[in-house]
């Protein structure tokens, strides 16, 4: 490298350190992935609610109460890019509720009762399971 290589160089890297966290944070921002909540302990806390519906297959427990939907993964998936969406009357997706990552207990927050859910790895465009509310 030459003179005029080397400070191109040093100016592009000290500008990529500025910029990258700065994309990263735009990037991310939007996503609602960070506000699933693990609830390991909160057993005592989740029999005092009322469950209003609540569904179960092989992979999954679901049910929802009051404005929170709990699902209990009781198997780490295979998929590591797991979204949890709503459902409505057709099965079809519609909002995005959280990110499923290992086995585990997890509480969403939501405004509307959903019809059921479903849990597809949008990277693969792949559905794992659905489960539809009663």
């Amino acid at each position: 490298m030459n003179y005029g290589l080397r400070k191109a160089h040093k100016y592009i890297w000290l500008i990529l350190v500025f910029i990258a966290p700065i994309v990263i944070i735009f990037s991310i921002k939007d996503l609602d992935v960070f506000s699933s909540e693990k609830e390991g302990e909160s057993q005592i806390e989740s029999s005092k609610k009322v469950n209003i519906r609540s569904v179960e297959n092989d992979l999954i427990s679901a049910s929802f109460s009051e404005n929170k939907i709990q699902i209990i993964l009781k198997n780490t998936l295979k998929n590591s890019s797991s979204v949890v969406y709503e459902a409505d009357a057709n099965g079809n997706k519609t909002n995005i509720i959280g990110q499923l990552t290992t086995a585990g207990i997890y509480s969403f927050n939501s405004i509307s009762k959903p019809k059921g859910i479903i849990i597809s790895d949008d990277l693969k465009n792949v559905q794992i399971t659905k489960l539809m509310f009663k």
